[in-house]
């Protein structure tokens, strides 16, 4: 059997007048959970995650037993098509999508431009502050990504 490339072709170790380059450590991001519970409104929380523009899970806090990847596709296509309905309708940009189910109401809100947070919130629960803190937190969430 011939190789392609020789041996030392990707041994990059003792090659004269190859530089490598070292990365100051990256602090650890916090993870989405953690930031969650920092929220005064945790408890209205049943989960929530993160999502990119191609519908893949970035984070995510949810709770066992749910489709995570049906979560990611599905929430990515309903804040795409209310960027649409927003542009079709001259209402500016989007802001936050609140779903009602008979298990509680889902909150689908833009980070930036490449990703989406989803956040499921508990039954009969004030949304009010919840909204009020997803608002607040966009800013500090799309940071961490």
């Amino acid at each position: 059997m011939r190789r392609v490339n020789p041996y030392w072709f990707l041994d990059f170790r003792n090659r004269p007048g190859l530089v490598s380059a070292r990365l100051p450590p990256r602090q650890a991001a916090m993870s989405l959970r953690d930031s969650l519970d920092r929220w005064s409104s945790r408890n209205s929380i049943r989960g929530a995650a993160v999502v990119n523009e191609d519908g893949l899970l970035v984070h995510d806090a949810l709770t066992a037993g749910v489709d995570a990847e049906a979560i990611a596709a599905l929430s990515v296509t309903v804040a795409r098509n209310g960027r649409q309905l927003g542009t079709s309708a001259g209402a500016g940009r989007l802001g936050s999508i609140v779903l009602e189910f008979d298990y509680g109401p889902t909150i689908v809100t833009p980070l930036d431009d490449r990703h989406t947070l989803v956040v499921f919130a508990e039954p009969d629960q004030d949304l009010g502050p919840l909204l009020f803190e997803v608002r607040r937190e966009k800013a500090a969430l799309s940071r961490g990504l």
